[in-house]
């Protein structure tokens, strides 16, 4: 009698960073205090997506990762593997859940430079408080609506729900929902932004 093994797939740069996103919410979650359940609760998903990210089976997208932030009362950054840990410096999370979800880069931090993640729910027209330059890189996510990207000295951008920006973060730059409607969208910033 023969025995057919399964064909597996190569472990890809995904397959790593939901299994070191995962291990560190474990930790951080039973550091918290907190069950499973709990934390399910807290960020607002079943329990089974709960042990999927902890099993590494998930990766979850950046506004799931700073939800389950939230519920463990610590920055996005810090679910984060370290950029020691990291096959490369690059870290991709999907923008949206699916299959053919646009991924989006979070950009990588080391010690006294975490990485943080702002989420906005803006009404049409309305500005995530900034013009303001920092040091550090800054990437724009859309997720829904439009978004207008300014930056002092330069015309207007557009940004389309499922696209994105890299900020140079050197000039005094704002982001605003465009007067069609309400827009959400993503800042993942790396050393200082005070957003």
């Amino acid at each position: 009698m023969t025995r057919r093994l399964a064909a597996t797939r190569p472990v890809t740069e995904g397959d790593i960073t939901a299994a070191r996103i995962g291990a560190r919410v474990g930790e951080l979650r039973e550091a918290h205090g907190s069950t499973v359940t709990d934390l399910a609760l807290r960020v607002g998903v079943a329990p089974a997506v709960v042990h999927a990210i902890e099993g590494g089976l998930r990766l979850p997208t950046i506004g799931l990762l700073y939800r389950v932030a939230a519920g463990l009362d610590v920055a996005p950054g810090e679910l984060l593997p370290s950029p020691l840990d990291r096959p490369r410096v690059d870290v991709h999370l999907p923008v949206l859940d699916g299959p053919d979800s646009t991924t989006a880069q979070v950009i990588g931090g080391g010690p006294g430079n975490p990485t943080q993640t702002y989420l906005f729910d803006l009404r049409a027209g309305e500005g995530d408080g900034g013009f303001g330059s920092h040091r550090g890189e800054e990437l724009l996510v859309v997720v829904e609506g439009e978004v207008v990207a300014s930056a002092l000295g330069r015309p207007d951008e557009l940004v389309r729900a499922g696209g994105s920006k890299v900020i140079d973060t050197g000039v005094p730059h704002a982001a605003r929902a465009s007067d069609a409607g309400p827009a959400r969208f993503l800042l993942v910033c790396t050393d200082a932004c005070d957003h």
